[in-house]
C-alpha cells in the first residue's frame, strides 16, 4: 500500500501528486531564501537569529539559520551598487550568502 492508500504500483495520479508536492517544496525553499536575504539586508548583514533552515537549493551552505556577518564584503557590495556595477555587487553578495540569483538581486537592489 502506497502513501496515498493505493497499491505501490505507482499510478499516474500518484506521480501528479508527487510532482505537485515537489513544486510546492521548491517554491517554499525559494521563499525562505528570499526572506533570509531580506533579513540580511534589514540587519545590514548582521547575524540573524533563527532556526536551522538551509539556504534553498544549496545544501552545502547549511548554517543552522545564521547568516554571514557583515564586514568588508558588505561595504564592497554597497560601493559596487552605488558606482552602478549592480551585476558585480550581486555576484559578491551571492558569493558571501549562498543565496540564489533572484534573492541576491532583490537584496542588493533593496539596500540603502
Amino acid at each position: 500500500m502506497g502513501i496515498f492508500g493505493h497499491s505501490s504500483g505507482g499510478s499516474a495520479q500518484d506521480q501528479v501528486d508527487l510532482d505537485h508536492l515537489t513544486d510546492r517544496i521548491t517554491k517554499l525553499e525559494a521563499a525562505v531564501a528570499s526572506l533570509q536575504g531580506q533579513v540580511a539586508v534589514l540587519t545590514s548583514g548582521a547575524v540573524a537569529a533563527g532556526g536551522a533552515v538551509p539556504y534553498a537549493g544549496n545544501p552545502a551552505t547549511v548554517t543552522n539559520g545564521v547568516l554571514p556577518a557583515g564586514g568588508e564584503w558588505l561595504g564592497e557590495v554597497r560601493r559596487l551598487k552605488e558606482s552602478g556595477k549592480l551585476i558585480e555587487a550581486i555576484k559578491v553578495y551571492r558569493e558571501h550568502t549562498g543565496l540564489g540569483l533572484k534573492e541576491s538581486k532583490d537584496a542588493v537592489e533593496g539596500m540603502v
